[in-house]
């Protein structure tokens, strides 16, 4: 008898934990779409996607044993998925492949990565990028970030044009994109926050 993916999920969760391939076949069919389409817009990568999905799915099977049967298996997914991003995106600080995904989405969210790197729990992270930085980028990036000042200022203060002062902040900014490969745990929480705020709103 052919099974419905419309079978009671409940029940279908009672049978995953007794092991059943079929429960598990017809729970992915369900989860699968919707678990890589908020993958590939958090992740910018299809490939990365079903990765993180197939771990995903993988874990669910072998824990089967501690899945609660009476809440819905989508927040467990999630969060298991999440988890697993963390995990893929730790190898970026040892791993090539990995630093490479990473980067493009550094650019995508910049802006909002950009907001977190100034909080003061991040002082740390930042003050090491910044040590890293020339002295006359370090001096721009203080007084127009840091400070506030306006471009304007800071040329004055520093006695250079105010198209300087742009090229170091361009460049300091790039700087500090090429920088966040070192954080990825840093970068990923800030990615997966914002997703999941802008997906709750959804």
């Amino acid at each position: 008898m052919k099974l419905s993916l419309a079978t009671d999920e409940k029940e279908l969760l009672l049978r995953l934990r007794k092991g059943d391939h079929i429960a598990f076949e017809l729970l992915y069919n369900k989860y699968y779409q919707s678990l890589t389409g908020h993958l590939i817009r958090l992740l910018k990568s299809t490939e990365l996607a079903k990765e993180v999905v197939q771990d995903t799915f993988m874990a669910v099977w072998e824990h089967r044993d501690r899945i609660d049967t009476e809440r819905p298996l989508k927040s467990y997914i999630f969060k298991t998925a999440t988890n697993n991003t963390f995990n893929i995106f730790k190898k970026a600080a040892y791993d090539e492949k990995y630093r490479a995904y990473l980067f493009p989405i550094i650019e995508v969210g910049y802006e909002h990565i950009e907001a977190r790197v100034f909080e003061k729990e991040n002082e740390q992270m930042l003050g090491e990028i910044m040590q890293r930085m020339s002295k006359k980028q370090r001096e721009v990036f203080v007084l127009c970030k840091l400070q506030g000042k306006s471009y304007e200022e800071a040329g004055k203060e520093l006695n250079i044009s105010t198209n300087t002062i742009h090229t170091h902040i361009k460049r300091a900014n790039l700087f500090i994109k090429e920088s966040l490969s070192r954080y990825p745990e840093f970068v990923t929480s800030v990615i997966i926050s914002v997703s999941f705020g802008l997906n709750h709103l959804n």
